[in-house]
C-alpha cells in the first residue's frame, strides 16, 4: 500500500530519491526513459516511485511554478574557497528577500537544471563561472522561461543581467605591484581555459608587462586549472626553469596556495626567494603562512547583487543588456618582498 506522508502532501522527485539512496538527477534520468541507468538502480527508483504513490501533475507543477520563491545556485567550479564564498552571499541576500536558496553541481550535466525547473518550481537561476557562458544551458533556461542572471561572463548578451569586477584592471594592477618591486621574471599561473575569467587575468598579466617593456616570456605562463594541485604542478614547472622566476601570480588564491605548498617542499622560502600572489581573497589567503597577497573579489557581494538583478528579472524582463561591475582592490600581506639582490 503506497506510504502517506504525514502532511497529506504529494510525493516529489527529492522524496523518491530519498526513497531510493540516489541524487534526483538519477530519479529524473529513470523517468524520463534515459538508457544510462543501471538495472539495479533503476529497479530502486521504480520501487520508490510506487511506494510513495509519486505522481507527475503538470498543470498544478504550472501554477507553482508562477508562485515560487525558489532561487537555485548552479556551479561547476573545482574552487570550494569561491563557491563557498558566492553561496554565502547569495544565501543571506535570498533569506533578506524571503527567498529559499538551493545549489545544484552542474560539472557532469549542466543539463540537469531541466529536471530541477520541472519538479522544483524554480523563480530563477544564478549561473557562476564557467556556466555563465555555457550557451547550451542558457539557451535552454530561455527555452523555458526561467529567469536568470551570470556572475562574471565573457561579455554582455542581447538580453539579461549580468555582474561582474572588472578581472584584466585588476590582474595588470598585481602585476604592475610586482614589477614596482622589482621583478622582471614574474611566473603566472592561468585558469582553466573554459573560465572567461582565466582569460581577462591573462590578459591583464600581459598588459602590464607590455606596459613597463618587458617582454613576455611563454615558459613563464604554466596552464592551471583553479585547483590547489594544479598551483603546485605549475609551480614545480616554473621552478624547474634554467631561469627561475622571481615572482609568480597565480589566477587563484587556491593555486596560490599550491605554489606556497610546492616552495615549502623544495625548501624555497617565501617572500625572500619568491614572491607569490593570488587572485580572490577567500578566508584561505589570511590564514596561509604566509599570508596571502592577493586580489580581494567581494564574492559575496557579487552573489548578493546578482539576487537582487535576478529579482528584477523575475518582476519585468530586461530590453537592454544590465552590467554590474563592482570595486575590487589589493590586499599586501606577508608573501610578496622585492627579489634578492
Amino acid at each position: 500500500m503506497p506510504r502517506r506522508h504525514a502532511e497529506a502532501r504529494p510525493a516529489t522527485i527529492i522524496d523518491v530519491a530519498r526513497e531510493a539512496g540516489v541524487s534526483f538527477k538519477t530519479v529524473s534520468r529513470v523517468l524520463n526513459g534515459e538508457t544510462n541507468v543501471r538495472e539495479q538502480t533503476k529497479a530502486r527508483v521504480l520501487s520508490a516511485v510506487k511506494t510513495l504513490d509519486y505522481r507527475t501533475n503538470h498543470n498544478a507543477r504550472n501554477l507553482r511554478a508562477r508562485q515560487s520563491r525558489i532561487i537555485c545556485l548552479l556551479y561547476a567550479n573545482p574552487s570550494r574557497n569561491y563557491v563557498g564564498e558566492v553561496h554565502l552571499g547569495a544565501l543571506q541576500r535570498c533569506q533578506a528577500e524571503g527567498y529559499s536558496l538551493i545549489t545544484e553541481d552542474c560539472s557532469d550535466d549542466p543539463g540537469s537544471v531541466l529536471a530541477l525547473r520541472s519538479e522544483m518550481q524554480l523563480a530563477g537561476a544564478i549561473l557562476t563561472p564557467p556556466l555563465s557562458d555555457d550557451e547550451p544551458l542558457m539557451a535552454q533556461l530561455r527555452e523555458r522561461r526561467l529567469p536568470f542572471v551570470r556572475i562574471a561572463p565573457s561579455e554582455a548578451t542581447e538580453q539579461g543581467r549580468d555582474v561582474a569586477i572588472d578581472d584584466a584592471a585588476a590582474a595588470r594592477e598585481m602585476t604592475e605591484y610586482l614589477i614596482g618591486l622589482g621583478h622582471r621574471r614574474i611566473g603566472f599561473i592561468r585558469g582553466a581555459a573554459s573560465h572567461a575569467q582565466a582569460a581577462r587575468r591573462l590578459e591583464g598579466y600581459l598588459a602590464a608587462l607590455k606596459s613597463h617593456g618587458i617582454e613576455a616570456d611563454p615558459e613563464l605562463i604554466a596552464e592551471g586549472d583553479f585547483t590547489f594541485d594544479s598551483g603546485i604542478s605549475c609551480a614545480e614547472q616554473l621552478l624547474d626553469l634554467p631561469e627561475k622566476p622571481t615572482a609568480i601570480f597565480a589566477s587563484n588564491d587556491d593555486m596560490a596556495a599550491g605554489v606556497i605548498a610546492a616552495c615549502y617542499r623544495r625548501q624555497v622560502h617565501i617572500p625572500e626567494d619568491l614572491s607569490v600572489a593570488g587572485f580572490d581573497d577567500t578566508p584561505l589567503a589570511a590564514t596561509i603562512s604566509p599570508s596571502l597577497t592577493t586580489i580581494y573579489q567581494p564574492s559575496r557581494e557579487l552573489a548578493s547583487e546578482a539576487v537582487g538583478l535576478l529579482l528584477e528579472e523575475i518582476a519585468g524582463p530586461s530590453e537592454v543588456p544590465r552590467r554590474h561591475l563592482l570595486d575590487y582592490r589589493m590586499v599586501v600581506r606577508d608573501s610578496t618582498a622585492p627579489p634578492k639582490a
